[in-house]
Order: C-alpha cells, then sequence, then structure tokens
C-alpha cells in the first residue's frame, strides 16, 4: 500500500508538474512592448493572456506618449463603451486564436487602434524564436491595413 500510495503521488506530482510547464512555455503569453508602425515608438506595454477556451486578448500595462505629444491617458477617440475608457486595462487584442495548421500562426482576432480608435480583424505570427510577434489588421471591406510588431519583453 505504501509503494502504491507513493508511486500514484510522484505520478501525480509529475503529471500536475508537466501541465503547469506547458502552460508556462505558451510563446505568445506574457510582456511585450508594442511598436508603432507609423511613428516607429513604443507606445505601450500589454500583457497577453489565453482563456479558458484558448482564445488569446492583450491588455494595456504601461503607455508612453509620442514625441512631443501629450501622453494618451483615456480611449478619447474609442467608440461605443470603450469611448474615454483608461488606458492602462484597456484591450487591444481579443478573440486571437492559434491556427490549427501552423504552430506560430494566429487567426480571427480584432485590434483597437487606441490612437485612432480604429478597429481592425487581426491574424498574427510569431518570429525570430518567439521573441516577435507580427501582426497584421484590416479594417473589414476596406483597403486600411496596419502591420505591427510587437517584442517580448519576458
Amino acid at each position: 500500500m505504501g509503494t502504491s500510495f507513493l508511486s500514484r503521488t510522484v505520478f501525480l506530482s509529475a503529471l500536475l508538474y508537466s501541465a503547469h510547464s506547458l502552460a508556462a512555455t505558451d510563446p505568445l503569453v506574457g510582456k511585450w512592448k508594442t511598436m508603432d508602425d507609423r511613428t516607429g515608438h513604443s507606445l505601450a506595454d500589454v500583457i497577453i493572456s489565453k482563456d479558458q477556451n484558448n482564445l488569446y486578448s492583450a491588455q494595456v500595462t504601461a503607455i508612453r506618449p509620442l514625441p512631443g505629444k501629450e501622453k494618451l491617458i483615456t480611449c478619447q477617440k474609442c467608440i461605443g463603451n470603450l469611448k474615454d475608457q483608461p488606458m492602462i486595462g484597456l484591450t487591444i487584442l481579443s478573440g486571437l486564436k492559434r491556427n490549427p495548421e501552423k504552430r506560430d500562426q494566429f487567426i480571427e482576432g480584432k485590434f483597437l487602434d487606441p490612437l485612432s480608435g480604429q478597429q481592425y480583424a487581426s491574424e498574427a505570427r510569431l518570429g525570430q524564436q518567439d521573441k516577435y510577434l507580427q501582426i497584421r489588421g484590416q479594417v473589414a471591406g476596406s483597403s486600411n491595413v496596419r502591420h505591427m510588431t510587437w517584442i517580448k519583453v519576458n
């Protein structure tokens, strides 16, 4: 009985450790520095997390102003219930899911540009050993396209 209990305890401990390790190694989850494609400046830091439905989202944790401009404290140009919401804690990327055919690609997301209030359908791809996240956003039915690169901080 003692050996069986010990074997089960070791097995369960190893299983829990393995599950925790897999969750901890998700390359998309963590802190990222956003780089604005139009200005080349880093405007914010975000934390990407994954929910119970395996959908990714990114919330703003820190903001920086563009050189010579005021720091954007609220989402002034956002519309609907996002209008004038605080930038810290704002979800700017949501609904992103892993492409089942390619490990480094993510699809079906939505990106919010707080500077313009514009929302984009988005997809993303991890690059250079999972240290860069290249995001492409496009306004539905439009030629308005954004390309951004985020850099992994941790």
